[in-house]
């Protein structure tokens, strides 16, 4: 009786250590195309977002607008972070991306001062490498925000990517 309960014990703590390091050893490469958007004036004169596949997207007068910048680094000597990320009214892209697998990483926007549990989350991390595009919910990103890979479960920041202003 006490072997079958020291074999399941055994059992559920190699379970969970290899659920918990086995990230480190596999990537998982995404390689998305870019969200092509554009902007186009509505019956009210205001600038509006629309689909570029739509009938109405307008073709030579495309305008980026509120485009914010960030270049991506690893939140501590432990987690590497590398690559770019490109912010539209309602897309994130990150491009070039690379950043330290772990068992349970989310984006996150996060503002200039709040905890990364606070912020927007948009969505479980699609791979630790490659180019991926990510929907903002409802919200706008400013300059002074910044982009988050956050580790869920350990709370803890892999990558940071501050957010600036496109030139």
């Amino acid at each position: 009786m006490k072997r079958w309960v020291i074999g399941i014990v055994a059992a559920g703590v190699l379970g969970v250590g290899w659920w918990l390091v086995s990230p480190l050893f596999f990537d998982k490469v995404v390689n998305e195309s870019p969200v092509a958007t554009n902007m186009k004036e509505n019956e009210d004169g205001m600038m509006k977002e629309t689909d570029s596949s739509s009938p109405d997207a307008m073709t030579n007068d495309t305008m980026k607008v509120n485009e914010l910048m960030g270049t991506f680094k690893g939140a501590d000597s432990d987690h590497v972070a590398k690559g770019s990320v490109m912010v539209s009214e309602q897309h994130v892209r990150l491009e070039n991306f690379e950043v330290t697998n772990g068992p349970d990483l989310y984006v996150y926007l996060v503002g200039a001062d709040q905890e990364t549990a606070e912020g927007i989350s948009l969505g479980k991390l699609k791979g630790n490498i490659g180019n991926q595009n990510y929907e903002i919910p409802n919200n706008k990103a400013t300059a002074g925000m910044k982009i988050v890979i956050w580790c869920k479960q350990f709370n803890v920041d892999f990558g940071i990517a501050e957010l600036r202003t496109g030139m």
